[in-house]
């Protein structure tokens, strides 16, 4: 079951949007539980009384406090949740990115708009509990890669550095970065010695990148122009066809 919340100031909106995910949901027979929230304070309340959402849609223009702030303070007890804004003004996204939107839906909403957003985060979440698996001394592991922030190489070892802990195998950056390449999370190779996960990307320079556990990991040089490329690309992709 997916746990999504609507978050909008107006309650007409919120009505149609309910109607069309219960719709959408119905017809692609998964099965939803659905809160509604019109406020940014009440949204962020739930969640850090422990609400879990797979999916947040959210408003970015309210009265109390808007969805960049709230979005923000939401952050801070969930990095996963696929937070959607939906909003009358492209202008905003810029100032979004620190808290890696999934995408932007522009208002007014239609089903088609809502349904192809609706699918795509559908399969992220159904992909996104995918291992990363290795053996260490003649033991198997496996980590969450949504969990994963950056694989750090450092001679004949690897390091996969996660907000909690940090685990190590031998091998090739080369080879792991390969690996990596059919996976639905993106990962970057900023470094000939670090490939982070975009999704943990809290902040790029011209030469560095910024994690969620707040290390900075430098761009080299023969990198840079291209990883501007890459992410600029990225975001890009957030905005689903009116």
């Amino acid at each position: 079951m997916l746990n999504i919340a609507v978050c909008d100031d107006d309650i007409q909106t919120t009505g149609k949007m309910e109607r069309i995910i219960q719709k959408i949901a119905k017809k692609n027979f998964v099965d939803t539980d659905i809160e509604v929230f019109w406020c940014g304070e009440s949204l962020v309340d739930a969640v850090t009384e422990g609400a879990c959402f797979d999916i947040i849609y959210l408003d970015i223009e309210m009265d109390k406090e808007d969805g960049i702030s709230a979005a923000k303070r939401i952050r801070l007890y969930d990095k996963n949740v696929l937070i959607i804004y939906v909003t009358s003004h492209e202008n905003h996204m810029k100032e979004s990115f620190e808290v890696r939107p999934f995408q932007f839906l522009v208002k007014p909403v239609n089903d088609r708009q809502m349904e192809t957003c609706f699918k795509a985060a559908y399969d992220d979440i159904n992909n996104g509990e995918f291992y990363f698996r290795y053996s260490y001394q003649r033991i198997n592991y496996k980590v969450p890669i949504r969990d994963i922030l950056y694989f750090e190489s450092n001679k004949r070892k690897v390091f996969i550095v996660t907000e909690d802990a940090t685990f190590e195998l031998y091998g090739k950056l080369n080879e792991i970065e390969n690996r990596l390449k059919t996976c639905k999370n993106s990962f970057l190779r900023v470094h000939q010695s670090f490939l982070v996960n975009y999704k943990h990307v809290k902040g790029q320079a011209y030469d560095f990148v910024i994690m969620d556990n707040g290390k900075k990991l430098s761009i080299s040089e023969d990198r840079r122009r291209m990883i501007s490329e890459q992410y600029c690309s990225m975001e890009d992709t957030f905005y689903v066809d009116k």
